[in-house]
């Protein structure tokens, strides 16, 4: 934040928290809309859109437009989890709900260990951020196509995590 200028602790912190806000706001008004939407994947697919757009914008102008591109870039994220997560919740049987979520989990948790070690390379050997930023960046889109893939909860598929579905009967044994 040294480019930036003469700024206190209180004021990066204050700069700091302008992304987080952004994107709490956005993230209600996101779940809001979308829960009357019979399919959130185009919401998904446009929400990591931005992830990409705002990271990518990141590397380039001013520590302002940074800030900037990088609140962008917040929404574009936190937005697309409130998305994904009840997507991959309906879209899986109840048999196989538990471990089918946990395995997502765990390896969205491998991205804590990976992205940091990837972007500290990249700047260890480039000398910059820049290579870290365009490779979330990458990683963004990346998700965009992956998200066309997803598949919805259908009433075929026997029973589902939707809210308002039936409850799953137990066998009886008879």
């Amino acid at each position: 934040m040294e480019e930036i200028g003469e700024l206190s602790s209180f004021q990066v912190g204050l700069l700091s928290a302008i992304p987080a806000v952004c994107s709490m706001v956005a993230m209600y008004s996101m779940s809001h809309f979308t829960d009357r939407a019979p399919d959130r994947r185009p919401f998904l697919a446009l929400t990591l859109l931005l992830s990409a757009i705002g990271t990518y914008l990141a590397t380039l102008g001013s520590p302002w437009f940074g800030l900037a591109a990088i609140t962008l870039a917040g929404v574009g994220s936190k937005c697309a989890a409130t998305l994904f997560w009840p997507m991959a919740q309906s879209g899986l049987d109840l048999r196989i709900a538990a471990p089918g979520l946990a395995l997502i989990n765990s390896i969205g948790n491998l991205g804590g260990f990976v992205s940091p070690t990837l972007s500290g390379y990249l700047k260890d050997t480039t000398g910059s951020t820049n290579g870290g930023l365009s490779t979330l960046s990458a990683a963004s889109l990346l998700a965009v196509v992956a998200a066309r893939f997803i598949r919805g909860a259908r009433a075929s598929d026997g029973p589902s995590m939707e809210a308002g579905a039936p409850a799953a009967v137990a066998p009886t044994g008879k």
